[in-house]
């Protein structure tokens, strides 16, 4: 297999990892200022540093890994040769 034909197969899935990070990445994201929210409303300091404590480091991660697989992706991405 040469690697002209392993490029679309490792495109498609960095691609769909892609997506799975993204939806990762706002998914924590929601519940983390959705949990700090509800501490505000609420009244609650533990529950606004609780759900920084719990959810802002694999809301990093998610983030980074999201940003590293698009760059990725756009190196894989197929193009159309240009004719001269």
């Amino acid at each position: 297999m040469t690697m002209l034909a392993l490029k679309p197969r490792v495109f498609t899935v960095v691609r769909a990892l892609f997506k799975i990070g993204l939806l990762c990445c706002f998914t924590l994201g929601a519940l983390l200022v959705l949990g700090q929210l509800a501490g505000v409303l609420a009244q609650r300091p533990e529950w606004v540093t609780g759900a920084s404590d719990l959810l802002f480091v694999p809301t990093i991660g998610a983030a980074a890994a999201f940003g590293v697989l698009g760059f990725v992706a756009g190196y894989l991405e197929p193009r159309e040769s240009e004719e001269d």
